[in-house]
């Protein structure tokens, strides 16, 4: 009698075991395997990945616009070989995407030496708003699926050339 207790006890607890088993392993999987996946299923998830992306270099093509247009205000803020101290602020959002376009196009942090190297605040300012009207332009050819060496070196540029700048204000 005992041994029969013990003996459906342990197939309860067995079958418990089991069931809260399989039932964490269902709850931890996040989608089906593919050959339970249908077709529209994998064409929506498709779609929303390619319009993730597209929205991704939209946001990418719009950060090279606002890096052109505050080079172009450090330019016309320059007064002589002085920059506002409300210079810092321009500098530190263009550096910041250009570092963010530079990443998203398939960049690394190399940094690579001014080819031409500004003397002036002035020569600076001025090359800095050539780079990033290049950079901009470049972000405007490529799309989401191009990974461009000028726009990385571009991007580049435009940093050194921040850091550059940024001595000006000190």
């Amino acid at each position: 009698m005992i041994s029969r207790t013990l003996s459906f006890m342990l197939s309860a607890l067995v079958a418990v075991v089991l069931m809260v088993s399989l039932s964490a392993a269902q709850s931890t999987t996040e989608k089906p395997p593919p050959e339970e996946q249908s077709e529209p299923w994998l064409d929506t998830l498709k779609k929303m990945q390619i319009k993730r992306e597209e929205e991704e270099h939209k946001k990418l093509v719009k950060a090279a616009a606002e890096v052109k247009e505050n080079a172009e205000a450090l330019l016309k803020d320059a007064n002589g070989s002085k920059l506002p101290r409300a210079a810092e602020k321009k500098l530190k959002e263009i550096e910041k995407s250009a570092k963010k376009i530079r990443s998203e196009s398939g960049g690394g942090e190399g940094d690579q030496e001014l080819d031409p190297m500004p003397a002036s605040l002035a020569e600076a300012l001025k090359q800095l708003c050539e780079a990033s009207s290049r950079l901009q332009a470049g972000m405007e050819k490529t799309s989401r699926h191009i990974v461009s060496a000028t726009v990385v070196s571009t991007a580049t540029e435009v940093i050194q050339l921040v850091k550059l700048i940024r001595g000006y204000l000190n």
